[in-house]
């Protein structure tokens, strides 16, 4: 089982390097993380938190970066698109009448 971000195409973006990636699929969180890799977790992270402020929250930033990570600093909770992907490398499948 893997830890895993759903990715998308990120056009532009140059608020901090992010490593290339497949513009749909996942993203494998572990230990041997490029650093470009984790630009591109939390590119990922803050992405999925952004929101337009309310009156419950900070007041909302006007430099880009403060702009792009509000939604992730500011949430108590934030959430990424992502989840567990399983691999099973010990099963064979044989196709029936080969």
């Amino acid at each position: 089982m893997q830890p895993v971000l759903e990715m998308f195409a990120a056009h532009d973006f140059a608020l901090w390097p992010v490593a290339e990636h497949e513009p749909y699929g996942y993203l494998v969180l572990d230990g041997e993380l490029t650093p470009a890799q984790v630009g591109t977790a939390v590119m990922r992270i803050a992405d999925c938190n952004d929101f337009e402020p309310d009156e419950e929250h900070a007041p909302y930033p006007t430099d880009p970066l403060g702009v792009f990570l509000y939604g992730l600093l500011t949430m108590p909770d934030p959430s990424a698109a992502g989840g567990l992907r399983v691999t099973d490398t010990d099963t064979v499948f044989v196709e029936p009448g080969c």
